[in-house]
């Protein structure tokens, strides 16, 4: 709690995350699709742009390539990515989808964005561009 007895900013930070993330794995599992939401994030940048190198995720997403390889090990166990070899650097592997992969697509994508979409159908659009600017902020003050 911070001088006035509002939550800090971290914890909320740290709520909406945690409960997003249960949230979206309940979905998920409700809808018999064997992801999480993590592999969810991943397969979504992928979705986007794929043959993107191990290390370009783990920067997207600001996690360490350790936990990226773990996330790409599962989704490759449930035949959704495969590792490519770079055909201008061979010590690098280039992740991409599989047909499957992006069959799912057509499953993840509006499940998920409708649920995204009712989480925040409450706030204005001048609320969730300040939330962007805040976060933004904060991201970049982080790195």
């Amino acid at each position: 709690m911070t001088m006035n007895n509002s939550p800090r900013v971290s914890l909320l930070l740290s709520q909406a995350l945690g409960l997003y993330r249960l949230r979206i794995n309940a979905l998920l599992i409700q809808h018999n699709i064997d992801l999480t939401s993590e592999m969810c994030t991943v397969l979504r940048i992928l979705w986007k742009k794929e043959g993107r190198k191990q290390q370009e995720l783990a920067d997207i997403l600001c996690k360490d390539k350790g936990s990226i390889t773990k996330i790409i090990d599962n989704l490759e166990k449930r035949e959704l990515v495969e590792r490519v070899t770079d055909a201008e650097d061979a010590r690098n592997k280039n992740i991409v989808l599989t047909a499957q992969g992006k069959a799912m697509k057509k499953k993840v994508v509006p499940l998920l964005d409708g649920f995204l979409d009712s989480v925040i159908d409450h706030a204005s659009q001048a609320d969730l561009e300040a939330t962007r600017r805040v976060l933004t902020g904060i991201i970049q003050k982080l790195k």
